[in-house]
């Protein structure tokens, strides 16, 4: 029958040992029961043993079983109707779960399943660790008074507690649509939808435009969370390798001429190599695609955090009428706003402002108010100025330790702005192995895999140097290369066997 009844007698919680508690024997044997419906031996509705048949299977007296049987009704667990017996609660107050949950695999969607076999990031790091692996400013350095100053300021206004419209706070598009101008686009704000980062808008745009099966152009490598995304729409994703300008010319044709629904570029320090594709190249890109009748998906995520030189027009500068711009301020401001924006043609960004309705009817325009006011009041761009002034220290911090300690043939570019680095590990180091190392250490890094269509591993990783000290991305730095070191002399091992020859030292570079 499933029930043992324990002994009478045990620990009471609270008292100290030695010192036993007497519990009744018809409560112990009621919470045996309780057990039982927990854990699914009786669903809802059942119907228990006789009261005749429980106490000749726990050798009790029949009354001992009536008393538990009381307890159980008075609290909620069963109930007893004339005639039929004892029967476990349909609605029991006691306990919310008496039956089995239901089976998440058999109902879930085709997307939910895509989506739940792509690696999901960890929500916080282990405790203790360096954390080169997160592409996201420190909230140590968030100007969070002079932002909550202009939250409480726009909250006085009971408008903006209430729905707004979808395409977001108009005095927010305008300024957007200024600054955009000041780059070049043709943008108004008709033109412009707010979004809630530029991730839920290059899902709104995958959503509008590919079906399963439908081709989309990609860079390789590029930003893991875009490949997760398109992959969970069952695109077909088409790699386009990058050179030292941006995306390789000939391929780009080749890919091109499979007529893909759109090609997603990051021209602006990208993500994850850190390249700031040419004036040259994005002319090119932009005419090649406008000939291909090929939509082009621009994310200027990392736009603003240039800190050597100036950006070069951006491609929806180039070709307005067949790009969409995607714009944020999350990796120059703050994250958790989640304010991002999609720009271009206005017949197509009135059918995303659509599509978004329906997910979501509006964005909150308190926050927008509040960013808005931010921006024209000049907080935005005098915290930029700090935050670009701070991260071309770190990108020269990094480059110099990546050149000092990590193996022999390690290649890596001090880009001119954003927040990553790509490096580009000797041959025979495996990017999963080498992070998994470095996390054994307490450093958390992203392994180049990450960002390729196809998963493959490859001998590259990416790092940030958006967090943390300055020390701490040096010792970070400096205990991944020793890492890699340490993977480069047994590859070297493996492929030429000289016992006594390795030089740790002899195998740093210079790049």
């Amino acid at each position: 029958m499933g029930i043992s009844a324990p002994p009478a007698r045990s620990q009471a919680p609270g008292l100290p040992a030695g010192e036993p508690v007497h519990v009744p024997l018809y409560r112990t044997i009621a919470d045996a029961l309780i057990r039982d419906i927990r854990k699914s031996r009786y669903h809802e509705g059942a119907r228990l043993p006789a009261s005749r048949e429980l106490a000749r299977a726990l050798e009790v007296n029949r009354a001992t079983v009536h008393q538990a049987l009381q307890v159980l009704k008075r609290e909620g667990w069963v109930e007893t109707n004339r005639g039929g017996g004892t029967r476990v609660a349909r609605r029991s107050v006691a306990a919310p779960v008496v039956a089995p949950s239901p089976a998440w695999d058999r109902i879930s969607s085709s997307l939910l399943s895509r989506i739940m076999v792509e690696p999901q990031p960890p929500e916080t790091a282990p405790r203790g660790a360096l954390d080169l692996s997160r592409l996201a400013p420190d909230e140590r350095e968030f100007p969070s008074a002079a932002f909550a100053a202009d939250l409480a300021e726009v909250a006085r206004d009971g408008s903006l507690l209430a729905y707004g419209s979808p395409f977001g706070y108009r005095p927010l598009r305008e300024t957007l649509a200024a600054r955009l101008a000041r780059r070049g686009i043709p943008a108004e704000a008709d033109g412009i939808l707010i979004v809630n980062g530029a991730q839920q808008g290059l899902d709104l745009i995958t959503r509008a435009l590919v079906d399963p099966g439908d081709a989309v152009a990609v860079e390789s490598p590029s930003y893991a969370g875009a490949l997760s995304l398109f992959r969970a729409h069952r695109a077909r994703l088409l790699g386009v390798p990058l050179d030292a300008e941006g995306p390789e010319p000939a391929a780009l044709a080749r890919v091109l001429g499979e007529r893909p629904k759109f090609l997603y570029t990051i021209p602006d320090f990208q993500n994850p190599t850190g390249l700031l594709a040419s004036a040259g190249r994005r002319a090119e890109l932009a005419a090649t695609s406008a000939a291909a009748g090929v939509l082009v998906v621009e994310d200027a995520f990392d736009a603003d955090l240039v800190v050597e030189g100036e950006l070069p027009r951006p491609i929806a500068a180039l070709a307005p009428g067949h790009v969409v711009h995607l714009g944020t301020l999350s990796k120059a401001l703050f994250p958790g706003v989640r304010v991002g924006w999609i720009s271009g043609p206005k017949e197509f960004v009135h059918r995303l402002a659509a599509l978004k309705r329906v997910g979501e009817l509006t964005s909150p325009p308190v926050l927008q108010a509040a960013l808005n006011l931010f921006l024209a009041r000049g907080e935005f761009d005098r915290h930029l100025a700090k935050t670009r002034a701070r991260l071309r220290t770190r990108l020269a911090l990094a480059h110099r330790v990546i050149r000092e300690r990590f193996p022999l043939g390690t290649r890596c570019e001090r880009p001119l702005g954003g927040w990553c680095l790509w490096i580009e590990l000797p041959d025979g180091v495996p990017g999963r192995a080498l992070a998994a190392a470095a996390r054994e250490k307490g450093v958390l890094v992203s392994a180049g895999a990450d960002f390729h269509a196809d998963q493959a591993d490859v001998p590259a990783l990416r790092v940030t140097v958006a967090r943390g000290s300055g020390a701490d991305l040096e010792r970070a730095l400096e205990t991944v290369g020793a890492c890699a070191r340490t993977l480069a002399k047994h590859a070297a091992r493996r492929r030429r066997p000289c016992p006594g020859r390795e030089d740790e030292e002899a195998s740093l570079i210079q790049i």
